[in-house]
C-alpha cells in the first residue's frame, strides 16, 4: 500500500470531513459522466467507433463492469430525457439505482413529482414509492420446495429460479459462468416441455452418445439448430438452383426470402425517390441465394463495419445483408455490393443515406407492426 492511501495519521473529524469531500466530488464525476455518456448515445458515436452498442463501448473500451455500465447507461439516458437531473445527481439528491428504478415509469407529467419525492430516498424506499403509484397483480400464493445443492449437482435440469431482477433490471434468463480454462457451467430454468424434448433428443441420440451426456446432446442439438439457420438466412450449404427455376419465383416468394435472409435492411425497404422510380419499379428486390452465401462467408458471420481506426464491429447478434449502395438508389444485390452487417450499423448507414427522420419513421412502423 502506498503512502498515499495510508489514513492512519488522520484525527477522527478530519477522516470524516475528507470522506464528506470525496462523496460530493464523486457525485459530481458522476454527474459529469453521465453527461459524456447522454452526448456520445445522442451522436451514436460509439456505432462509429466500431462497436454495436453503447453497453459493447462501456464494457469493451471503458472496462466498466456489466451491472455497472447498464446503471450508467439507464441514468444517462433519464438525465437525457430530463436534463435537471444532472444537477441532483452532482448534489447527491438521487443515486445510480434509484434512476433504474424510475426509468420506466418516468414521463413528462410525472417526472417532476416522482424526482422530487425519490431525492435521499434508498432503493429499496424507491421500490416501495413505485410499487404504490403503479401497483402490480398480486403474486401467486405457492409454497415450493428447493432443490438440496446436491441434487442442483445431480440434475443439470433442477436447478432453483434466479432471484426476481428489480425493476429497469435486465431478467437473468441464463447464465454462463467459466469453470475452468475452456469448459462453462450453464444454468436456465426449464418448463415441463423443453424438459421433455431434451429426454427426447437424449434418446433419439443415444445410439450415437451411449452415455446421455447432456453437453453432447446440447452441442449435437445446436449443430443441427446453426445449420438450419445458416441455410435459411445465407443459403450456406445449398445447391445453386438452375437459372430457370430462380426465374419462377412468385414477387411475394421472393420478398419473403429478402426478409428473412436481411432481417429488415432498412435501406431496401424505403422507397425511392421520384427520380429513381421509374428504373428501380421493375427490379426485384430479391438477393440471390449464392450472393448471400458468398457474403456471409466472405464475412465470417460478423458485422463488417470497420471504424476509421480499424475496429471492426464485434456483432454476431441480428445480422442483416445491407447494400453499400442502397437499393433505393440503384445498389445492386451481388457479393460485391453487400455486406453483413448489424441492426445499430444498418440503421447508421441507412441514417447517412436518407436521414434520421425518415429511418427513425421506418422503425417506429416495424415495432407498430410487431
Amino acid at each position: 500500500m502506498t503512502a498515499g492511501y495510508r489514513l492512519g495519521h488522520l484525527r477522527n473529524n478530519e477522516l470524516l470531513s475528507a470522506l464528506s469531500a470525496l462523496v460530493q466530488r464523486g457525485n459530481q464525476l458522476t454527474a459529469e459522466l453521465l453527461a459524456h455518456l447522454a452526448e456520445l448515445d445522442q451522436r451514436r458515436l460509439h456505432l462509429e467507433l466500431g462497436f454495436p452498442s453503447l453497453f459493447a463501448y462501456c464494457t469493451e473500451s471503458l472496462h466498466l463492469s456489466e451491472p455497472a455500465a447498464g446503471r450508467r447507461i439507464a441514468a444517462a439516458r433519464v438525465c437525457r430525457r430530463f436534463p435537471d437531473v444532472f444537477a441532483l445527481v452532482a448534489r447527491g439528491e438521487l443515486h445510480l439505482s434509484a434512476l433504474c428504478a424510475l426509468a420506466p415509469h418516468l414521463t413528462s407529467a410525472n417526472a417532476e413529482e416522482l424526482l422530487r419525492i425519490s431525492k435521499h430516498k434508498t432503493r429499496r424506499q424507491v421500490d416501495e414509492l413505485i410499487a404504490a403509484r403503479f401497483p402490480r397483480p398480486a403474486v401467486r400464493a405457492q409454497i415450493r420446495r428447493l432443490p438440496s445443492r446436491s441434487e442442483v449437482g445431480s440434475s443439470p435440469l433442477e436447478i432453483p429460479e434466479w432471484p426476481t431482477p428489480s425493476p429497469g433490471a435486465r431478467p437473468a434468463q441464463a447464465r454462463i459462468e467459466p469453470i475452468s480454462s475452456e469448459r462453462y457451467g450453464v444454468h436456465f430454468t426449464a418448463d415441463v416441455t423443453l424438459r421433455r424434448k431434451l429426454e427426447q433428443a437424449r434418446s433419439l441420440a443415444s445410439h450415437r452418445l451411449p452415455n446421455g451426456d447432456w453437453a453432447s446432446v446440447v452441442e449435437l442439438a445446436l449443430d443441427a439448430l446453426i445449420e438450419k439457420l445458416e441455410k435459411e438466412r445465407f443459403s450456406v450449404g445449398t445447391r445453386p438452383r438452375a437459372a430457370r427455376h430462380a426465374q419462377k419465383s412468385s414477387s411475394t416468394q421472393q420478398r419473403a426470402t429478402f426478409a428473412t435472409r436481411t432481417g429488415g435492411d432498412i435501406g431496401a425497404r424505403l422507397s425511392p425517390g421520384d427520380s429513381t422510380r421509374a428504373s428501380t419499379d421493375a427490379r426485384s428486390r430479391h438477393i440471390p441465394s449464392a450472393a448471400a452465401r458468398a457474403v456471409y462467408e466472405r464475412d465470417r458471420g460478423q458485422c463488417a463495419f470497420v471504424s476509421a481506426d480499424g475496429r471492426r464491429c464485434s456483432a454476431q447478434h441480428l445480422l442483416q445483408l445491407d447494400h453499400v449502395t442502397p437499393w433505393a438508389k440503384g445498389g445492386a444485390a451481388t457479393a460485391e455490393n453487400l455486406r453483413l452487417l448489424c441492426r445499430a450499423h444498418n440503421q447508421q448507414h441507412a441514417r447517412a443515406h436518407f436521414g434520421s427522420e425518415r429511418v427513425e419513421a421506418i422503425v417506429a412502423s416495424a415495432r407498430s407492426a410487431r
